[in-house]
């Protein structure tokens, strides 16, 4: 039985390309790059250095500017530290501007409406987080108790631990929980080592990587998604 559904946030909730695109036309839009190109090799290196910040091993800010110069280094482009930093400032400030779109909107109403317990659990900074939560008005339709933040509790997705967490504060059985995420390791594989059931939500058509790993539902926008939330309902009940 669906009990919860919980949510990523990054390119989960919302469109984090869309951010990023304000800060790929202020800064390189002389270039032939494409902003998804540049956005796909930007979260390449924002993942593999995520874990050295959780460690302290890394501040927030030195991460920040290794990502985006590491990724505009795949294509030939020296970035001094300094443009690095302003291309950070514009993609947060954009950041503070996004909203949920039409169809997430619809699909958040229609859970409440079947009275489904909405939470999120996202990997992150807390402050940062909760900026972007507060500009998605997602109170709304889930409490800030049901807001899970990676920083707050010292682990981060995949690790068992952050999902256990949850599950305690939310006093639920693993089997009752979806969720539903765009990374396949961090949210697929690390649901479904916790018990729960995933819905992938591949927003930009990545490759399956783990064939052991199989989520309940694979969609790639959100109307797809929309669609196989009803579809679940329908044959729950």
């Amino acid at each position: 039985m669906m009990k919860v559904i919980l949510f990523d946030l990054d390119d989960t909730l919302y469109n984090q390309l869309e951010a990023f695109e304000f800060a790929y036309y202020r800064h390189f839009a002389d270039s032939d790059i494409g902003a998804e190109t540049l956005y796909r090799h930007f979260r390449i290196y924002s993942d593999a250095l995520f874990e050295a910040t959780q460690l302290g091993e890394l501040s927030l800010k030195s991460m920040h500017i290794a990502r985006i110069t590491q990724a505009v280094h795949d294509f030939s482009i020296d970035l001094p530290e300094h443009m690095a930093i302003a291309f950070q400032q514009d993609y947060e400030a954009a950041q503070q501007h996004i909203n949920l779109s039409e169809t997430m909107t619809q699909i958040l109403d229609f859970l409440t409406s079947q009275q489904v317990e909405l939470g999120i659990l996202t990997n992150g900074e807390s402050d940062r987080q909760r900026r972007k939560l507060e500009a998605l008005k997602l109170e709304a339709f889930i409490p800030e108790s049901h807001q899970f933040i990676s920083a707050d509790f010292g682990l981060s997705k995949p690790e068992r631990g952050i999902f256990k967490v949850v599950e305690q504060k939310l006093e639920v059985a693993p089997h009752e929980i979806y969720y539903i995420g765009d990374h396949f390791d961090n949210d697929v594989i690390g649901a479904i080592d916790a018990g729960w059931h995933s819905i992938w939500f591949n927003r930009r058509n990545r490759p399956m990587m783990y064939q052991q790993y199989n989520p309940d539902h694979i969609v790639m926008t959100e109307e797809e998604l929309f669609e196989t939330i009803k579809t679940m309902f329908e044959i729950e009940h």
